[in-house]
Parts: structure tokens; C-alpha cells; sequence
């Protein structure tokens, strides 16, 4: 089973708002130290890469490395409908060919659950060197 909280939700809007019209789909890799995304644009000129640290999730549980393949349009539009201060979950069964999003108002007074239908994307994992700036 894999389960994500982010307290901030809009970290998770934000994110999905910069990459949405550049990359249509990719994988989501999670594991017991994070999230990360690998993708390139349509035309393998861009690369898109993401990485969550597990540290920022409370509470964060992986129990084995999953992927969760997903179109970033649909994503975008379901993660619309959660307020900036909503809290955002992520839940996926092994077994199962959904994801889960639960946004919860502060105050727990409003609960919404979306479920979407997980994709098979052929994608290849790429090496990227270290940068210091």
C-alpha cells in the first residue's frame, strides 16, 4: 500500500500547474524515500524532473516501490477542485489499477475523494549528472 499526506496541498497544485502543458503523462515512482517523476515533452527536447522526499509527507508509508502512471491534465483538474489550504492524500493499493486523492479542509468540515485510473507508460529512467550552480 502506498499512502502520502501533504499539509499544503497548493505545493502539490503548483507543481502539477508548471509541467501540466509540457509533459501529458508520467510516471510517478514511489518508494520508502519519496516520490519522484521522470518525463520528457512530446518532442524530447525537455525533461521534467521531479523529486518529493518522503520527510515532506506526514504521514508518509511505502510499504514496496510502486508507479503510478497518470495524465497531468486529468491530475491538474482533479487537484482544482482542492482549496490552497487543503490537505492532499495520495493513496494507492497494490492491487489495484486506481489512485486515490482526498482533500480535507483544515477544520475537517469538508472531505472530498476523487479516484482515478492509473496508465501503463513506457518510459526509460534516465541517468542526469549532478549540477552545481
Amino acid at each position: 500500500m502506498f499512502e502520502a499526506k501533504l499539509t499544503q496541498g497548493s505545493l502539490l497544485k503548483k507543481i502539477l500547474d508548471a509541467i501540466k502543458d509540457l509533459v501529458p503523462s508520467a510516471n510517478w515512482e514511489c518508494s520508502s524515500t519519496g516520490i519522484s517523476v521522470q518525463a520528457m515533452d512530446s518532442s524530447h527536447v525537455s525533461l521534467v524532473s521531479i523529486s518529493l522526499s518522503s520527510e515532506g509527507f506526514d504521514p508518509f508509508r511505502c510499504d514496496r516501490n510502486i508507479i503510478l502512471g497518470m495524465e497531468t491534465a486529468s491530475l491538474s483538474k482533479i487537484l482544482k477542485c482542492a482549496s490552497n489550504d487543503d490537505s492532499i492524500t495520495v493513496r494507492a493499493e497494490e492491487s489495484t489499477d486506481t489512485v486515490s486523492f482526498i482533500f480535507e479542509s483544515p477544520n475537517q468540515e469538508r472531505v472530498c475523494d476523487y479516484n482515478m485510473k492509473l496508465l501503463d507508460i513506457d518510459s526509460e529512467h534516465l541517468g542526469i549528472p549532478e549540477q552545481e550552480y
